[in-house]
């Protein structure tokens, strides 16, 4: 908290601190022969076992249409890329396009780039060297964090936002809330370093959510945890907000300006009143009486000012 007043740059995250971490499928194309049954049906299969909003999104989805998760075994994590297992000694892929491209599955330019123009969050899904679908997903901003944005960058601070989606989705978001700058195809691993070259800026702040945030909150001079995310978040962060809402950040940089403001006046109070008599004592024209009542006041001014902190409330 103290640290707080010094900051320059706020890093965030996008999904679940921007956005409301719960994105719906909202579009999906499909290879000829693929079925919107038989896609959810193996999407919901690899992802079923996987936390993340994305995953989530895409099991509710089937859900939703009544359909069953697909029996998919041996289920391996890429970190930051996808998912990987075995249906019917098959190998199925799920992730980003670029990581069915790498292996070996590439989806069609057009397709992808209509999925660009609408801004939708990709997620793809191929078995044994084939591409089967794309799926379009989308995150909801939250309500408030338009508002929280433009009230850190009128404190002047330098906001910017860090995600591992696709620079268009990146970009639909940052327009939305009033955002000039971000990272966009960042993955877990980099996060950590997007911090060290903002902190060459000045003191770096980062707000974070997800298990993936963790290294780059514990790298941060001072990190915020959304309250509602990842435990291991939670436990790198300095400080935890209890409601999911960015405003808490401004609150805490506020409070911590307010806090060291008072410090910083309390000290003037301390010293002037000796500042201003122990040369008079020194002169010997100080009235012992006079002394006392100086040193009494030196007091009353810290208590005082100190007491006036009892004013401040959040969203000032």
């Amino acid at each position: 908290l103290e640290r707080a007043e010094t900051l320059k740059v706020l890093a965030v995250d996008k999904t679940g601190t921007l956005t409301e971490g719960r994105p719906a499928l909202i579009r999906s194309w499909l290879a000829p022969g693929v079925s919107q049954a038989e896609a959810l049906a193996l999407a919901a299969g690899l992802e079923q076992s996987s936390h993340h909003p994305l995953a989530s999104a895409l099991v509710q989805a089937a859900k939703a249409e009544g359909i069953a998760p697909g029996r998919v075994e041996a289920i391996q994590a890429q970190a930051g890329r996808g998912l990987v297992g075995l249906q019917e000694g098959q190998p199925v892929y799920i992730g980003a396009p670029a990581f069915l491209a790498e292996e070996g599955a590439p989806l069609p330019a057009s397709i992808l780039a209509e999925l660009a123009e609408a801004g939708l969050t990709p997620v793809a899904l191929a078995r044994a060297g084939r591409w089967l679908a794309l799926f379009g997903l989308a995150d909801p901003v939250r309500p408030s964090s338009r508002d929280a944005v433009a009230r850190l960058q009128g404190m002047g601070l330098r906001v910017v936002m860090l995600t591992g989606d696709q620079a268009p989705v990146a970009a639909r978001v940052a327009q939305a809330l009033g955002i000039s700058e971000f990272r966009a195809g960042i993955l877990p691993a980099d996060k950590a370093a997007a911090i060290e070259e903002l902190a060459r800026l000045g003191p770096v702040g980062m707000v974070g959510d997800g298990i993936n945030d963790a290294p780059a909150l514990a790298r941060a001079d001072v990190s915020f945890a959304i309250g509602a995310g990842a435990d291991v978040a939670i436990e790198a962060a300095d400080l935890t907000l209890v409601r999911n809402d960015l405003n808490g950040v401004a609150d805490a940089i506020a409070l911590s300006r307010a806090t060291l403001g008072k410090i910083r006046q309390n000290l003037f109070f301390a010293f002037i009143y000796n500042v201003l008599g122990i040369p008079a004592a020194a002169l010997g024209v100080l009235n012992p009486v006079l002394a006392a009542a100086a040193m009494a006041m030196s007091s009353v001014s810290v208590v005082s000012n100190s007491l006036l902190l009892r004013r401040w409330r959040p969203g000032r």
